[in-house]
């Protein structure tokens, strides 16, 4: 029987949803931590929230920081949407 996903991998899948279907991005291609945090309020995403799932989604290796401070979406991290 799996487990069922915690609130910050729901989010973090939200975020690569949003990167993906809202922003169109691709493996490779980045956004700022501005863009994201407005989309993310914008689905009533608390800030707190925010940081936690952020962090998940990086340790998972669905997201790392690019070299400009974006966000850069992973071949894996596209892959999961």
């Amino acid at each position: 029987m799996s487990q069922a996903p915690t609130a910050q991998e729901t989010i973090a899948k939200r975020i690569l949803f949003i990167m993906v279907n809202e922003q169109g991005l691709r493996a490779g291609d980045g956004m700022s931590p501005d863009n994201l945090t407005h989309d993310l309020t914008r689905h009533e995403i608390s800030q707190a929230d925010q940081l936690q799932a952020v962090q998940f989604a990086k340790e998972k290796g669905w997201l790392r920081d690019g070299p400009y401070g974006e966000l850069q979406l992973t071949e894996t991290g596209f892959a999961l949407d």
